[in-house]
């Protein structure tokens, strides 16, 4: 006998409950557990809303590294900015255009599949 699956959503976006103290701002980055999301508009405290899972988005980066296309990217949540370094952030994506060391905006594509590089 087969299992039957219930569709609930596309995936490229989610619903998501903000379990935290302060408002989430539209646009900003959400750092899950082993990705992260952006909102797709403002999400107060205890409501819920929705997360783009999917597409290249701007975001901003690190000034002190240049990324290349294909690189995977992670969000430090702490610092508000795309990083290469794995250790303590969540992976963001896959860089689309390549970024130069000082430059302070990185283009990626968010949403799985990413490939996370093996330690």
């Amino acid at each position: 006998m087969s299992a039957m699956t219930k569709p609930i959503q596309i995936g490229s976006q989610i619903n998501y409950t903000n379990a935290g103290e302060t408002k989430i701002n539209g646009r900003d980055i959400v750092a899950l557990t082993n990705l992260c999301g952006i909102a797709q508009a403002d999400i107060a405290a205890g409501e819920t809303g929705v997360l783009i899972l999917s597409g290249v988005h701007e975001v901003p980066a690190i000034g002190t590294a240049a990324f290349t296309v294909g690189q995977v990217v992670y969000w430090d949540a702490t610092n508000a900015k795309a990083t290469n370094v794995a250790t303590g952030n969540t992976a963001l994506g896959v860089v689309t255009e390549p970024k130069a060391q000082s430059g302070t905006a990185a283009r990626v594509r968010i949403g799985f599949p990413v490939v996370i590089p093996s330690a």
